[in-house]
């Protein structure tokens, strides 16, 4: 995408400070955003040199800022070293490709160094309405998709990139009400939806690994597009939370790896890492998945990643003939499976550290009879994440662990338990759905 000269939008109490006034060494004590709500300075965010060439790269001249905050950052505050020279623009320097803005996603940098620290803040209302419109965008450029696909006229999936990169900086900006809000399980889900939160999660993930912005991209991008070969497919095979397969069926669903990958393969800006991902997704560290039976590290980093993110979707996910698991049995019953090899360990660590042992998102019921969300993950180990509670109390296990009773079976999204003789009785097929019995 090529930008263009975004000019910022002042409203009440805010007003216009030029890039070239921004006072290098001064710290960001607020989100600045573009008139779109393009996250452009996260909160924590020192202004450097760096930073101010990459606004200028993006076409950017004004910021919006709040007027308390804009005395903190203009060039006249004497708190910091010298303004640099302004650099002249030119027009190639201004393009990002596959939605990578390079003044954040920089090659070689683990992007989990940019996670902005709210640990201690509660959800913030405006961002989740940010987030809802990211998840609306999305399905009307997966439409966009399917009518290309149809018509045999698909060329970019430059607006799936730049979707990519607008939750990577939401993720950026706040990581674990992104991850919660948008990951939630749902009573219904589209395969869009579920595409959406498969590359979020990923990303996630992929960040907790330590890998850098462009390869996190990456990841939302194979999570995006995993099963794009779907929409020429049989419709009944698309759907989240499907009745079992019959074995013909299941025959022609395992090819849907093959078939999302070459509907990709002449489109220009999809890097090869992508579609080996898309392609290899539904592999297992062990072997046993599906299509081509890959172990081990044989199977890309990315697809390793997205494997373990789409068997606890698939959990989560309610279907006709069972409940949907409450997330921590998803998570429990993955950690269970996990025995078998048939998940890369390394990624387990890192989906348990990303999610805790009560998943962002999920509700647990509390000692006092109230119930409560989990808003955000604990600073070390698994088991102590905050809560707000239904009447809007913030509750940190690390400071009162025995706060929550239990998991709580949310009635709204069709959720049932699964007991620890079946989790350790049952073993997972990525081509079936799960029978489980509730408790």
């Amino acid at each position: 995408m090529s930008t263009t000269n975004l000019k910022a939008n002042p409203g009440k109490n805010t007003v216009l400070v030029s890039v070239d006034d921004l006072q290098v060494g001064a710290i960001c004590r607020t989100p600045i955003e573009d008139e779109v709500g393009r996250l452009l300075l996260g909160t924590g965010t020192r202004i450097t040199p760096e930073v101010i060439e990459g606004l200028r790269e993006r076409g950017i001249q004004d910021l919006a800022i709040k007027a308390d905050e804009a005395e903190n950052l203009r060039s006249g505050n004497k708190g910091g070293g010298g303004k640099p020279k302004p650099k002249p623009v030119r027009p190639k320097e201004r393009h990002h490709t596959n939605g990578q803005d390079h003044t954040k996603w920089r090659k070689g940098v683990p992007l989990k160094d940019a996670l902005v620290n709210r640990h201690h803040e509660p959800i913030d209302v405006s961002r989740r309405k940010v987030l809802k419109g990211h998840v609306q965008l999305a399905r009307t450029r997966f439409e966009e998709i399917r009518l290309a696909l149809t018509e045999q006229k698909m060329q970019t999936v430059e607006a799936l990139s730049d979707l990519s990169g607008a939750f990577a900086s939401a993720m950026v900006d706040d990581h674990d009400q992104t991850v919660g809000d948008v990951v939630a399980a749902d009573t219904e889900m589209s395969l869009t939806d579920r595409s959406v939160k498969l590359g979020v999660l990923g990303m996630a993930i992929g960040t907790e690994l330590g890998l850098d912005g462009p390869s996190v991209l990456e990841i939302g991008m194979a999570g995006l597009l995993h099963d794009i070969g779907l929409y020429t497919m049989d419709a009944a095979l698309s759907v989240p939370g499907r009745p079992p397969l019959s074995q013909e069926e299941t025959w022609e669903y395992r090819k849907h790896p093959v078939v999302s990958a070459n509907s990709l393969r002449e489109v220009s800006d999809i890097p090869h890492s992508v579609l080996l991902a898309i392609e290899q997704v539904h592999e297992q560290f062990n072997g046993t998945g599906y299509p081509f039976g890959l172990e081990g590290n044989r199977i890309h980093q990315y697809a390793r990643i997205l494997n373990v993110c789409d068997t606890y979707l698939r959990l989560t996910i309610g279907t006709s003939f069972r409940k949907a698991l409450v997330p921590h049995d998803a998570l429990g019953f993955i950690l269970h499976q996990a025995r078998y090899g048939i998940f890369d360990p390394k990624v387990i660590h890192a989906f348990l550290r990303t999610k805790s042992l009560f998943p962002l998102g999920s509700r647990v019921e509390l000692a006092n009879g109230k119930w409560a969300d989990v808003i955000r993950r604990p600073i070390e180990g698994y088991a102590c994440p905050v809560l707000q509670s239904s009447d809007g109390e913030r509750v940190d296990l690390l400071e009162t662990p025995n706060e929550v009773v239990a998991p709580a079976c949310d009635p709204q999204r069709n959720q049932g338990r699964l007991s620890i003789e079946a989790m350790q009785r049952i073993r997972w097929n990525p081509a079936d759905e799960l029978f489980f019995e509730e408790t």
